[in-house]
């Protein structure tokens, strides 16, 4: 999950028992360039279906978190909308329920995810969880045994993954930046705690009356709930831990040119008064998504002619492509042979668009 959001995701690193110790201490070198000869191509798509809200029904302010169930239905949170896509890309209904009854919703402040045919569905707000259907319909509350794991990661075959974070005391928070500990804990389907699986420590600027975010921290698990992938800081480097066994299994980067930051007067003046760190650059890694047994990585290389620039690890963290999106498209999910994308059109609307890969 990117803190700002986290979508998940996903890759499969097939790593032998034997060599799991070693691959953990060590990281995956690899170069600039990647193995593929056409590598640096805006890659070919051809337009399958184009989502509007000309239709009426909803109305697309902010999209986030595409999710497709094994049905091929979509669907997309929005500001106080949960949205239901047939396969096809036609609108079925609206799920958001505002109120604090069960299968409601307090406000825009939700996570969700999809598991056969379920939705489990989190209101961060007051941090109340259940199990809704694709209609949704309310099932079940599922109440967690340990209250402060209150950000929704992923669903496991027979549980959960939810996320912590432990701020330091107000004392230390004298304007610097501060490790903040994010521990990833396993749920049963109950909602009774099993264990924690892993930790990761980005940073943040904190002061006595705030703070503002300095690292980036996305989670993300693999299509078979083996592994959980992790960025957290600023610099290329992706970590793959077991959840079986719980702890790193395996690093990997390639040698990345880091995109300079253009600082906003926002930005530069809030700095000026508190004292913050410069960022001279951007976070390397946007976000990441699983296809298959590759990993695809969205890169903080946004081009004015051929859009985002996408890298592609095999399954023992390779470097084995690279290409651009094309300018205009965000991507929100990735299927075998389909990217969902989000664009605007000169009126700044929005549309959500299925493309498949090859034109």
């Amino acid at each position: 999950m990117k803190i700002f959001n986290r979508i998940i995701p996903r890759i499969l690193l097939s790593i032998a028992i034997a060599t799991v110790s070693s691959f953990a201490q060590t990281v995956v070198e690899n170069p600039a360039k990647p193995m593929a000869k056409d590598a640096g191509r805006i890659i070919a798509l051809a337009e399958v279906w184009r989502i509007t809200d000309e239709a009426g029904g909803f109305y697309f302010k902010s999209p986030r978190d595409l999710r497709i169930a094994a049905d091929g239905s979509i669907f997309v949170a929005d500001a106080e909308q949960l949205l239901r896509f047939s396969p096809g890309g036609k609108f079925l209904n609206n799920l958001f329920k505002k109120g604090q009854g069960p299968g409601e919703i307090g406000g825009n402040w939700f996570d969700y995810l999809i598991h056969g045919r379920d939705l489990f569905i989190l209101d961060m707000n007051s941090r109340r969880f259940w199990r809704a259907d694709f209609d949704g319909v309310f099932k079940e509350p599922i109440n967690l045994e340990k209250k402060d794991y209150d950000s929704l990661l992923g669903v496991l075959p027979d549980g959960f993954l939810f996320e912590k974070q432990e701020w330091p005391p107000p004392s230390e928070r004298t304007g610097k930046l501060l490790e903040i500990l994010h521990t990833v804990g396993e749920f049963a389907r109950d909602g009774s705690w099993r264990r924690d699986v892993a930790t990761f420590k980005p940073k943040t600027f904190l002061l006595p009356q705030g703070g503002r975010g300095w690292d980036t921290s996305i989670t993300a698990i693999s299509p078979d709930a083996k592994f959980l992938y992790a960025y957290h800081g600023r610099d290329y480097l992706i970590e793959a831990s077991g959840l079986a066994t719980g702890g790193v299994v395996g690093r990997f980067r390639r040698a990345y040119p880091k995109v300079p930051h253009v600082e906003s007067d926002s930005e530069r003046d809030w700095r000026n008064k508190n004292g913050g760190p410069k960022a001279e650059f951007e976070t390397d890694i946007d976000e990441l998504y699983p296809v298959g047994d590759r990993l695809w990585v969205a890169t903080s290389t946004d081009d004015k002619t051929k859009g985002r620039l996408i890298d592609v690890f095999d399954k023992d963290g390779r470097f084995v492509d690279s290409f651009y999106l094309g300018a205009g498209r965000h991507l929100m999910a990735v299927r075998e042979d389909a990217v969902y994308c989000q664009e605007k059109n000169e009126d700044e609307a929005i549309a959500i668009v299925k493309y498949k890969i090859g034109g």
